[in-house]
């Protein structure tokens, strides 16, 4: 019922996939993928399910591969033992079991047609979910035999007679499907496929099943909110009603994904890639590339912090034009359209303030922020704009929750680990796995972002989290944005813990109005951190000894005089301590001093469209 012609043709069948274009292009979407098993067996195995025209060139060389190395019964074995059968059930061996109690072998006509009908649609075909179509699916399969004369009229007619009859325990669907397919893969990566599918081993790994299942009802109720909020066109109740129907809809609704792991080993506690494995196997935790719009922006502020920039460090938030040769002048803005005149560095990042970032990458310069990311995890090309300050560069969900967990582990990298040890079937230990971890940022510096990082948490983007979500342990995070509102991202961590969540659409539109990343992804984020961090001490972040404390003026900044009317602690690395002390309210300061100061102070605030001509970024007119 999947391949008809799969004994005869070479991995792709031509016909198939013409008769599949042309209906694609009638119904003006996907509807069928004429893929043959191989094919199938290729895209499980080595691909992702994104319906590209890239990777149906590559499933098709892959399958060609397949079909000069393996004989037909290899093939058709390896595919058996690895696709997925629906609740819970990877491997036909495996959905014996669940859906009957017994082994391949014992599986009766109308037993084994049954399961050869569920691999197209799992969930729309289970047993469980939707008896009556499972049993018009068995039965086309029947049919489909008879035609074949894999069977006669007689077999087919008393198989089809045949209740359903499945066991009255199915294995449970949410036993993290995402993270158990990320292990099998991993599996026939090292191991081989005879190896993972045949010799009984035993895995354990570092998922905490519990927090999983929480954090999976805790995403679907989120998103299920969402999309009554925004009054999504598109929703995953529309796509099941459909889908009931054997209607094979169109995947559209609003996605989301999160991973928790543990700071200190590099552990992944909780990985949910999408609201439903059955419905969409792309795992949007290690393979959805987006932009993480200013959830990018911790690296910049890092790589100031490097080079001597300190929290009270005032930056000019006003308008700013960029020129470049053969383009369009670029006057990037604030979210809120908004200037604020001088702004501190700490000020800028807790309110997620654009100019600023932009202003100061342009100091520092972009290569150093692209290596500090770099080393601290990000693998995605890293291209180096101007336009890097807003988080235009993709990334997954991982790679970026990883480079956090360097923030809560004090400049020290942790590789993912998923799997501690691989047992044989006699209970050997064959593989083991240990944390790995080595350091890719100095402390003091990262210990510095950190505290920023915190004042997001308190009084920034990131603050709903405490006032409304009650998440109380000291932390640090950052919310992203994307232009037009199509991605939301919160990152935030403690020492112990750190959990991404990503919320959008797998084809990028806005997910609503005014749906940022503090409204669409960070109360996700504060019900899962509530969750899986219950009980954890309130542990604080480390300080060492190259950080030090001194009260700066609160208008200028700088190390605070006597005469400084309003004082604030901050901190600073030992190296950079500003030697000059506020000079707006020295003794020394005079009347025309002050009055210049606030003219700058208002500069911000009211600025005109002739001063920011004046002001421009590389213009060939004129000088910086």
């Amino acid at each position: 019922v999947e391949d008809r012609n799969f004994r005869d043709h070479w991995g792709i069948h031509l016909a198939s996939v013409a008769r599949a274009t042309i209906r694609n292009v009638l119904a003006g979407r996907v509807r069928e993928g004429g893929s043959t098993i191989t094919q199938q067996l290729a895209r499980n195995l080595f691909l992702t399910h994104e319906q590209t025209a890239s990777r149906k060139i590559h499933e098709a060389v892959l399958a060609l591969r397949i079909e000069q190395n393996y004989s037909k019964d290899e093939i058709l074995e390896m595919y058996l033992n690895q696709i997925y059968f629906g609740d819970g059930s990877y491997g036909i061996q495996a959905a014996a079991r669940g859906f009957f109690g017994k082994g391949v072998n014992d599986l009766t006509l109308a037993e084994s047609a049954l399961l050869a009908g569920l691999p197209r649609n799992p969930r729309g075909y289970s047993p469980y979910r939707h008896p009556e179509a499972a049993q018009r699916r068995r039965d086309l399969v029947l049919r489909s035999m008879e035609a074949c004369n894999y069977i006669n009229a007689a077999q087919a007619q008393a198989a089809r007679a045949e209740t359903l009859d499945v066991a009255a325990s199915p294995l449970s669907p949410n036993n993290a499907p995402y993270f158990m397919e990320m292990v099998r893969q991993f599996l026939a990566n090292q191991l081989g496929n005879q190896a993972t599918f045949e010799s009984g081993l035993t895995i354990h790994t570092t998922l905490d099943l519990p927090w999983q299942q929480e954090t999976e009802k805790f995403l679907e109720n989120h998103m299920t909110q969402l999309e009554e909020t925004t009054e999504a066109e598109d929703t995953r109740a529309k796509y099941l009603e459909a889908a009931e129907k054997a209607k094979s809809p169109k995947l559209a609704y609003l996605q989301g994904a999160a991973l928790v792991l543990d700071a200190k080993t590099g552990a992944i506690r909780v990985l949910v890639g999408g609201r439903s494995f059955e419905e969409s196997k792309f795992n949007r935790v290690t393979s959805a590339k987006r932009q993480p719009g200013s959830a990018f922006k911790p690296f910049i502020y890092l790589t100031a912090i490097q080079k001597g920039y300190y929290p009270s460090y005032m930056l000019m938030d006003a308008p700013v034009v960029f020129y470049e040769p053969n383009q369009d002048p670029w006057r990037p803005q604030n979210y809120d359209l908004q200037f604020r005149g001088p702004v501190t560095l700490r000020r800028a990042l807790e309110k997620s303030i654009n100019i600023p970032t932009i202003k100061i990458q342009e100091e520092i310069g972009t290569p150093a922020v692209i290596q500090n990311a770099r080393s601290a995890g990000i693998g995605t090309p890293i291209p180096a704009f101007r336009s890097l300050a807003l988080g235009t560069a993709e990334v997954t969900l991982q790679d970026l929750t990883y480079a956090y967990a360097v923030f809560a582990n004090n400049g020290i990298r942790v590789e993912p680990l998923f799997i501690t040890r691989i047992l044989d079937s006699s209970g050997n230990v064959i593989r083991e796995y240990r944390p790995r971890q080595h350091e890719v940022l100095e402390a003091p510096p990262v210990a510095m972002l950190n505290d920023m990082m915190q004042s997001v948490m308190k009084s920034g983007t990131g603050a709903s989290a405490r006032w409304r979500w009650e998440f109380t342990l000291p932390a640090g995070g950052k919310t992203g944005t994307t232009d037009g509102y199509s991605d939301a991202w919160f990152v935030g961590y403690t020492p112990q813990t750190v959990t991404g969540v990503w919320v959008g659409y797998d084809q990028p539109k806005p997910i609503g109005e005014r749906m940022t990343g503090a409204r669409a992804a960070l109360p996700l984020w504060a019900k899962i951190m509530k969750r899986v961090t219950e009980g954890d001490p309130p542990t604080k972040f480390e300080v060492p000894d190259q950080l030090v404390s001194r009260d700066v003026c609160s208008e200028t900044g700088l190390p605070a005089t006597a005469a400084c009317p309003a004082k604030a602690s901050e901190i600073f690395l030992n190296q950079f301590i500003p030697t000059e002390m506020c000079y707006l309210h020295s003794s020394a300061q005079d009347l025309r001093s002050r009055n210049r100061w606030k003219r700058f102070q208002n500069r911000g605030r009211d600025w005109s469209k002739e001063d920011e001509e004046e002001r421009h970024v590389g213009n060939p007119r004129k000088k910086p």
